[in-house]
């Protein structure tokens, strides 16, 4: 088993990405050790707990109480490069060229060319097809390794007056069997290239995780965790004409109210953590620097 030493830097991300892959890719022996990979990241790499932001509405305050989140469909979301997959053709073309049998040298326009032509075109719009079906049928929730990130407090917790609930990495493991996946962020897309038509639907399944789980450098702020649930995870779950699904949450460990939270939902929030005796944090403006500060509002013995 590899070390992971400050030197790999968030290398170990993508490493654990890449066995999240197999382990819904690979064949069973591959897949068993995935998953052994995949609980040696999250115990030895990864952080504790992840966050997730809200508003500061009293129905995201009951989907908490109930313990459920909600899984929206890629093509929800607000970056239009989310989950969208650049396929290049010419080079797709070539790739399935050079998987003849004996080496054969084919010349453009030849019979054969045009044999190959007429079969792969369809093979790759049948791809995008259901690539394009999968981002409108996969659940997907958003979490993040941050509490205290002024963007992410503006974006996603309606300008600092909602809330920021943090998880448990482990119990969406464990309890939930969920596999939250982070996010990797590069300045290139995600792209095919090369494509093997005796594998297309684990060529589908491998790059489809991967797009879900890139994103932009200009997105890094956010330092994003995805956890993706499939039609048939969400199964009668799934609203369509929202594409989402409202499915099962861990138990929150606490929950941080925003600096400019309303007296009343700021009531609500205290009074749900003093009955389930969650401890309670509030952001408030440090004095001399652009951050927030956490302090204390209820605290348990848990």
């Amino acid at each position: 088993m590899e070390t992971i030493t400050e030197e790999h830097g968030e290398d170990w991300k993508q490493l654990l990405r890449s066995q999240v892959i197999t382990s819904f890719i690979g064949n069973p022996q591959e897949q068993l050790h995935a998953c052994a990979k995949v609980g040696y990241y999250y115990m030895c790499c990864a952080p504790s707990s992840l966050y997730k932001y809200y508003g500061d509405s009293l129905e995201k305050l009951d989907m908490i109480k109930r313990n459920k989140m909600w899984y929206s469909a890629p093509c929800n979301f607000n970056d239009v490069f989310d989950c969208d997959i650049s396929i290049n053709e010419n080079e797709v073309f070539k790739s399935v060229v050079k998987m003849v049998p004996g080496d054969m040298e084919i010349r453009a326009g030849s019979q054969m060319w045009k044999h190959l032509k007429q079969t792969i075109t369809p093979k790759i719009r049948l791809f995008q097809t259901e690539l394009e079906q999968l981002r409108s049928s996969t659940g997907i929730s958003c979490l993040s390794e941050l509490d205290d990130s002024l963007l992410m407090w503006a974006h996603y917790a309606n300008n600092h007056r909602g809330m920021c609930v943090e998880y448990d990495l482990m119990e969406f493991n464990t309890q939930l069997r969920y596999t939250p996946v982070p996010v990797i962020y590069s300045d290139k897309r995600v792209c095919v290239s090369t494509l093997d038509p005796a594998s297309l639907e684990k060529n589908i399944q491998g790059i489809f995780i991967e797009s879900l789980t890139s994103k932009s450098l200009d997105w890094q702020y956010e330092n994003e965790w995805r956890i993706i649930r499939d039609s048939g995870a969400c199964g009668k779950r799934w609203i369509s004409e929202k594409k989402g699904a409202l499915l099962d949450a861990p138990h929150p460990k606490s929950i941080v109210l925003g600096c400019m939270v309303r007296p009343e939902f700021e009531a609500a929030v205290q009074s749900y953590c003093k009955e389930q005796k969650i401890n309670l944090y509030k952001m408030q403006k440090a004095k001399a620097e652009y951050r927030l500060e956490k302090v204390s509002v209820l605290e348990f013995d848990n």
